[in-house]
């Protein structure tokens, strides 16, 4: 799959807004990317073995790397997290019917059945005509809400192996991780 996406972080306890742009590459199994063009550079990719974080926009001369194990329910890619055997890990509700831009759309609540994940829950926006995600929104830990909304979805759509590997620039610090 490959979209254009929108993310917007609201954090109450700053009290900032934040709006970014980019773009969502995903291919099974376990490769994910997210290239921000706004701001220009950031990224998170994993290409079936290693996740990496790279968002010179906060942090210029750091990359972080971290060996993913292949364990199930474990992804770097958030929109799986939340598709894979959503029953078994969460509470699953259906919240309202929606629209995302003109595309009339059900909002399904996930709610973790294990307090260990990084948030306390997540809506997702799935579209009625095609059945693909076209808004998550993940409510953190820390009471930050992040909304990343979907656009020009393509699916099945050839995506260069390159579009999965990273190299960090000359310079920039890499720490590991793993665990």
């Amino acid at each position: 799959m490959r979209a254009d996406f929108t993310q917007r972080i609201r954090d109450q306890m700053l009290g900032s807004d934040e709006t970014s742009t980019g773009e969502f590459l995903q291919q099974r199994p376990g490769r994910f990317a997210m290239r921000w063009r706004r701001p220009a550079g950031d990224l998170i990719l994993a290409d079936g073995k290693v996740l990496w974080v790279y968002l010179p926009s906060s942090a210029p001369k750091q990359a972080v790397r971290t060996n993913l194990s292949g364990k199930p329910g474990e992804s770097a890619d958030f929109v799986s997290e939340f598709l894979d055997h959503p029953r078994d890990r969460f509470a699953v509700s259906y919240v309202r019917p929606d629209t995302v831009g003109a595309r009339p759309a059900d909002v399904l609540a996930l709610v973790p059945r294990q307090a260990s994940v990084p948030y306390q829950r997540a809506l997702i926006w799935v579209d009625r005509a095609d059945s693909l995600v076209r808004r998550v929104e993940i409510m953190e830990g820390s009471g930050s809400v992040r909304r990343l909304t979907f656009d020009h979805l393509r699916v099945n759509t050839p995506i260069p192996a390159s579009a999965f590997r990273f190299t960090p620039p000359a310079g920039v610090r890499v720490v590991d991780a793993s665990e």
